[in-house]
């Protein structure tokens, strides 16, 4: 095995490895894309590939990032893994130690194997994949087995009308559409205000598609609300916010259904809530379970 830094021209055979990974719902161009030689804080000397003849049998896709709580810069394993039919060969061995040396040329004190928003791939490790989970303990990477969850929507049995909701939110002067390019940036300053900086990188991340899978509520002329789809994947659900000033109204909900059935009416069976928060409103607005759970890893650099 060769390793060697990711470009734009391996994107077809990185595809293939994460099909065979079974790594849904990034198993497409566009999240794959966007998720490496388009974000900004994965320089190409962190994106590595094990590559035997044109196929990638490997990968290692790192950045640079900073995490709430944590000082200085973290270097940050997004995702990783190893074909099938290639393991216990010390592919990934051989990864981590060239992607953990690379870490400790730029100075990085801390390591990190977990989802970081934006443009991430999965919460964390997820905790089925007892091999992973296995060989990070073995490097020294530690958890403290705070769960991060997916849940997942089975979109031809949940009630996603809202004729009802949207009625009673009129009469209340606020509307719920989906948005126009002209309504991404008041969005994306009511993230500045309420939310997670990264998500106003996601709320701009909704201009790369058509029609833009973003719905706004807006009372008068104001953004008050958002819901965002296929941003952070295809057919995954999020980021959302309300106003404080405006929630237990049901607009989060409204704007719930109105993504999903988006997704539904495309053909597709199943919708996935990443890095879910508030599992009890899914679970009653649209039957939603939980079905994925991940641990983060971290270690002092060496």
């Amino acid at each position: 095995m060769d390793i060697v830094e990711m470009r734009a021209d391996h994107l077809p055979a990185l595809l293939d490895l994460v099909n065979a990974l079974g790594m849904y719902p990034i198993n497409t161009p566009v999240a794959l894309r966007m998720n490496t030689i388009e974000d900004d804080t994965s320089p190409a000397d962190l994106r590595l590939l094990g590559v035997e003849g044109s196929r990638v049998i490997a990968c290692c896709l790192a950045c640079v990032r900073t995490i709430r709580g944590m000082e200085g810069e973290v270097g940050v394993v997004k995702l990783f893994g190893v074909h099938p039919d290639h393991r216990r060969r010390g592919l990934a061995t051989a990864l981590f130690d060239e992607i953990e040396r690379r870490f400790g040329e730029r100075g990085l004190a801390t390591w990190a194997v977990e989802g970081v928003g934006p443009h991430w791939f999965f919460a964390g490790v997820e905790l089925t994949c007892t091999p992973a989970i296995s060989f990070l303990m073995h490097r020294g990477y530690q958890t403290d087995r705070t769960t991060r969850v997916d849940m997942k929507v089975d979109l031809a049995t949940a009630d996603l009308d809202t004729a009802a909701q949207e009625g009673g939110l009129l009469r209340e002067g606020i509307v719920v559409r989906r948005a126009r390019e002209s309504d991404i940036e008041p969005t994306a300053r009511l993230v500045d205000e309420f939310f997670s900086p990264g998500w106003r990188i996601e709320v701009g991340d909704a201009a790369r598609f058509s029609p833009l899978p973003l719905y706004v509520a807006l009372s008068g002329e104001r953004v008050i609300a958002f819901a965002a789809y296929d941003v952070s994947g295809p057919s995954r659900f999020g980021p959302t916010g309300t106003d404080p000033a405006f929630r237990r109204r049901g607009i989060g909900g409204v704007l719930l259904k109105r993504c999903l059935r988006d997704i539904r009416d495309r053909g597709t069976p199943l919708a996935e809530i990443g890095w879910v928060g508030p599992i009890g409103f899914y679970a009653r607005a649209v039957d939603a379970e939980v079905h994925r759970a991940y641990w983060g890893f971290r270690k002092a650099a060496e």
